[in-house]
């Protein structure tokens, strides 16, 4: 059989003769005698009588078969996809006439051969190629580990200095340090705007990591939701202090306490709400919250009349780092997080979201939740 070289022949299999003579044909180059014919024309050679055969003596000077004591012989290809991969060689002590149904079995052999043959080094291929991808995807999932270890402590650290930062800035604008002028106020209040985004945008990749490592777990409590209204109520007063935009609430009566993570829910309808402002410029911003009692879901609306989404957007808003074309301009800043973390948090409190949007007129996210999530439902 050819091996991985493609320039010598190793034996693979031999009956009749002695180890020692097997040994002296162990691996042999691909020459020009029976064997390189064989391997150039894939036909097969048959020689009834070694010693007198014309077209024998041409090919092989050496006369190797002759040598062993042999008096016939015949070669046969083995193929494999139209390829010469080996050959069978046959010889015999005695001469002898090859009969066409001897030749037509021994060539359906060789078939089988070069077909089981093929089979092997494909299987070994796949073997080998599936230790190889089995070690990149260790060497990717540690590289992502670190990552994601790194990006979590960075981002740990990040918010103590930010935290600082703005305290200190709302205490100077607040006169606490002494009196401080018109300008100075005003930039403070630069200060700490831009460091309320940078903090929300530290906590983001800090929530991601720890959701992609899944370090992130619920934290159950019975929640009511008039109290989330309420704080959500003050989210919105502080979004809307420039915009001043039209916010309708409309929260249905006897909407019962759910059982879920309150912390999650509070920071999914603020990235909603968030996006709401962002991304309408004028107009006004719908909040609806109603009882599915016949599914035994709560269920959550922020609507807008803002800029909307263009269809080809629609299937990347939920990815990480993935933003509508427009939030891509200075007017509209972010990384494209929020959405992302919103659609993990859902899924891991076993809600579900969808979103409907017209470009020009706005959009609309509805998500719910069930009343009760367990750890293990």
């Amino acid at each position: 059989m050819l091996n991985p070289s493609e320039s010598e022949l190793d034996l693979k299999a031999y009956t009749g003769f002695s180890e020692e003579t097997a040994r002296a044909m162990l691996r042999r180059k691909l020459g020009d005698g029976v064997t390189g014919k064989i391997f150039e024309t894939g036909k097969r050679l048959a020689f009834e009588d070694l010693q007198n055969d014309i077209g024998y003596n041409q090919l092989s000077s050496q006369n190797r078969i002759g040598a062993l004591g042999f008096a016939s012989a015949a070669g046969f290809p083995i193929m494999a996809k139209d390829k010469v991969i080996g050959v069978l060689h046959l010889a015999n002590k005695t001469k002898r006439q090859f009969a066409p149904d001897e030749l037509q079995l021994i060539e359906s052999i060789t078939q089988a051969i070069g077909v089981a043959a093929e089979n092997a080094r494909l299987f070994e291929q796949v073997n080998q190629k599936t230790a190889e991808l089995g070690q990149m995807n260790q060497d990717l999932q540690e590289a992502n580990r670190a990552k994601t270890e790194f990006i979590a402590a960075m981002s740990h650290e990040l918010r103590t200095p930010l935290n600082v930062i703005m305290g200190n800035a709302e205490l100077t604008g607040d006169s606490f340090f002494g009196e401080v002028n018109a300008d100075q106020k005003n930039a403070m209040a630069k200060i700490r705007h831009h460091g309320q985004f940078l903090l929300k945008l530290v906590n983001d990749v800090l929530a991601l990591s720890r959701l992609d490592a899944k370090k992130m777990s619920l934290e159950l409590a019975t929640v009511n939701i008039s109290e989330i209204v309420t704080h959500a109520h003050s989210h919105v007063e502080q979004l809307n202090r420039l915009k001043g935009l039209d916010v309708r609430w409309d929260v249905e009566s006897g909407v019962p306490d759910i059982v879920t993570d309150p912390t999650k829910l509070e920071e999914i309808l603020q990235n909603l709400i968030g996006n709401a402002f962002k991304f309408t410029p004028q107009g006004h911003i719908d909040v609806r919250i109603r009882n599915l009692r016949e599914q035994s879901r709560v269920e959550f609306c922020v609507a807008d009349t803002g800029i909307g989404i263009e269809a080809d957007d629609m299937d990347r808003i939920f990815r990480a780092f993935e933003q509508i074309r427009e939030a891509h301009t200075g007017e509209f800043n972010g990384v494209g997080l929020g959405l992302n973390i919103v659609k993990k948090y859902l899924d891991l409190m076993k809600g579900d979201i969808h979103v409907e949007s017209h470009v020009g007129e706005g959009s609309s996210f509805t998500f719910s939740l069930p009343h009760s999530v367990s750890m293990d439902s």
